[in-house]
């Protein structure tokens, strides 16, 4: 396959904060995306091979730079990062590519040591269908043409068993306490409440933050729970009928917390 001339995006890795995993984003998803998302920057981002063995990746960033002062633009632009083609600016990354044995090798910019070995900078570009894929993080089409196969992320579907299907449902927080306090020590002022969908997945909703429960599960009334927001916390605990107990560390501990809901 000929590389130079140019590629549009098709797809870009980013990150699935509920499992903290890379996926594959397609280019339409991330123009539905957030400005707050660094990655909505590659939203029909182009690349270029040239001739003399150099990768330009141009990015939109006429969003980013709305706000910034003419001389700031005009700095931008003078300093070779940037480029205006028509009314959109676009940020220009240059790097290296070359070809050996047959095999396109693109410079990704990383350096360092690894166990006091250098890290080849150079990784090879990955043909899948008629799109390629650059540095492990972004497919490509050549400019127009339409990807014959786009690599996406297959996430796993969980079929929930009887008792998750009856299980699943709203449940109200009724209080907290530590499980080594009398039972005069219930909190009572803080509300929460968790959303358990019967494909073992869900939300928490607690300190006015919403927390994905990326599993749950529950058999003979035993519930095994995680939340994933920052890190992980794992929970177990007992669901008897609608009420529901949880403990996010072992039950036994007098310092573990435990959570009393009610289903709604």
């Amino acid at each position: 396959m000929k590389y130079e001339g140019i590629w549009k995006l098709v797809a870009a890795q980013g990150i699935d904060y509920s499992t903290f995993e890379r996926i594959w984003i397609t280019n339409e998803d991330l123009g539905k995306a957030s400005n707050e998302n660094p990655l909505k920057m590659m939203y029909n981002a182009v690349v270029e091979f040239t001739a003399d063995g150099i990768t330009k990746i141009l990015c939109d960033m006429t969003e980013r730079v709305k706000g910034a002062s003419e001389a700031d633009i005009k700095e931008f632009l003078e300093s070779g990062e940037g480029v205006k083609i028509g009314d959109t600016i676009m940020m220009v990354q240059k790097f290296p590519w070359k070809e050996e044995d047959g095999v396109v090798l693109v410079d990704s910019g990383e350096r360092g040591e690894v166990l006091g070995e250098a890290i080849n900078p150079y990784k090879p570009v990955v043909e899948f269908g008629n799109t390629i894929i650059l540095n492990e993080s972004y497919q490509l089409v050549r400019d127009g043409e339409t990807p014959s196969e786009i690599k996406k992320t297959v996430k796993e579907v969980k079929e929930g068993t009887s008792e998750m299907k009856e299980a699943a449902g709203t449940y109200i927080g009724q209080y907290t306490k530590f499980v080594g306090d009398g039972p005069d020590s219930k909190d009572t002022s803080k509300q929460f409440k968790i959303v358990l969908n019967d494909d073992g997945t869900g939300m928490s909703y607690r300190d006015d933050l919403e927390i994905k429960i990326p599993d749950w599960t529950v058999e003979n009334g035993d519930v095994k729970l995680t939340e994933k927001f920052l890190g992980k916390i794992d929970y177990t605990g007992k669901l008897d009928g609608k009420n529901l107990n949880l403990f996010n560390g072992e039950p036994s501990n007098p310092f573990t917390c435990e959570y009393v809901f009610v289903k709604e």
